[in-house]
């Protein structure tokens, strides 16, 4: 949801530093790899009990995982092979910060395996409508990333608002969670939606 909003503004923003990088002989798969060390560095440091310097952590991974794909355009170094690497690293990232928080929260076990569960059903519909769509020659997503994002309430903008409110709010946990859960269980349907009316059969 905010996804398509944040990307062409960060890209301008990131064009000077991914220059730099460029010069510096820095590789977009070295810039990816970078940002998957710090989110877990953030995991390991909510998990210890450290909410606050473990979000900034976060925050700063995913700023490196913004700058990967604006260093690797800027260089045209776009490649199948990073993109494969940029999005299992990503998930890999966003279920370490879930069950950093889990134990952080012990008590909400439920919670955590329903977040986890939506993650799995939310990149299954996402890469199996992209490969359909690429199988049927559907276009089904504007942009210039190797698979075909379909816009949807939960995205990875979406996820790092949560992991904001779960380190800032303590209290709220359970409310913002099962929020979230609803808003990842939205998207898997209004993906079958999709896949159900633009694809062949």
């Amino acid at each position: 949801m905010f996804d398509d909003v944040v990307r062409p503004r960060f890209a301008r923003m990131a064009a000077p530093v991914s220059r730099v990088l460029a010069r510096a002989g820095v590789t977009p798969s070295q810039v990816t790899w970078a940002g998957f060390v710090l989110a877990l560095g953030a995991a390991g440091v909510i998990a210890s009990g450290h909410p606050l310097p473990g979000l900034a952590l976060w925050l700063a991974s995913r700023t490196a995982d913004g700058l990967d794909g604006a260093l690797a355009r800027a260089t045209d170094q776009q490649t199948a092979f990073g993109a494969y690497l940029d999005i299992t690293l990503d998930m890999a990232a966003y279920c370490a910060m879930v069950v950093a928080f889990a134990l952080l929260h012990p008590a909400h076990a439920t919670l955590w395996f329903a977040v986890l569960a939506g993650y799995v059903l939310n990149i299954t519909t996402t890469l199996a409508l992209a490969a359909a769509a690429a199988e049927s020659d559907k276009v089904l997503a504007a942009g210039n990333r190797t698979f075909q994002f379909t816009r949807g309430l939960a995205e990875a903008g979406e996820a790092s608002v949560v992991y904001v409110l779960w380190a800032l709010l303590p209290g709220a946990v359970v409310v913002v969670g099962w929020t979230w859960c609803a808003l990842l269980a939205a998207t898997v349907v209004q993906r079958t939606w999709l896949a159900w009316h633009r694809l062949p059969g």
